[in-house]
């Protein structure tokens, strides 16, 4: 083997390396919980769940997005506790939106 291609071959090695470590950098930061998110939607679902309380109020248009912020925090609930964060975080942002209309609609 020359040494020409050793270097070759070292060069490929550290380009590999440095791809390895990024793609590694990068998993680790999606694989964090989304504690922000959740908390968020986990408020926004409460203040609204005061609203539907009684049964008059269940029957308003807007009762539809009440059940599907709780639905959608339930969900995310189940997927931060297998561990799958980028669902979690969707489904709580998802949860937070479905809250702020059914609060906006009442």
């Amino acid at each position: 083997m020359t040494a020409q291609h050793k270097h070759r071959t070292l060069g490929l090695m550290i380009r590999g390396l440095m791809i390895s470590c990024f793609l590694l950098v990068l998993a680790s930061c999606a694989s964090k919980p989304p504690v922000q998110a959740m908390a968020e939607a986990r408020a926004a679902v409460q203040s609204v769940r005061v609203l539907y309380e009684d049964e008059k109020a269940q029957q308003h248009k807007s009762y539809q997005h009440y059940q599907s912020a709780e639905q959608s925090l339930l969900e995310a609930t189940q997927a931060l506790d297998e561990k799958r964060y980028d669902l979690a975080k969707r489904k709580a942002r998802e949860a937070k939106r479905q809250a702020r209309l059914a609060a906006k609609l009442k």
